[in-house]
């Protein structure tokens, strides 16, 4: 249990868990009605997210 609630101390894994969450809201509801151009920038967009934060990162979770 310690090591989860380390790791949610990370930008990076709390943006990843969003994006799970809004993953299965999409691929079970709907929740996102968008072309499927839309959701390729949007895709891009979260990818450029996640680079721009592990760039952020300066020391590893354990060291947290």
């Amino acid at each position: 249990m310690n090591q989860v609630k380390q790791a949610l101390k990370s930008r990076t894994v709390q943006f990843g868990v969003a994006l799970a969450s809004l993953s299965v809201l999409q691929g079970f509801v709907g929740f996102i009605p968008a072309s499927p151009a839309i959701q390729a920038g949007v895709g891009c967009g979260i990818a450029s997210a996640i680079v721009i934060l592990r760039f952020m990162t300066t020391m590893p979770v354990s060291e947290r």
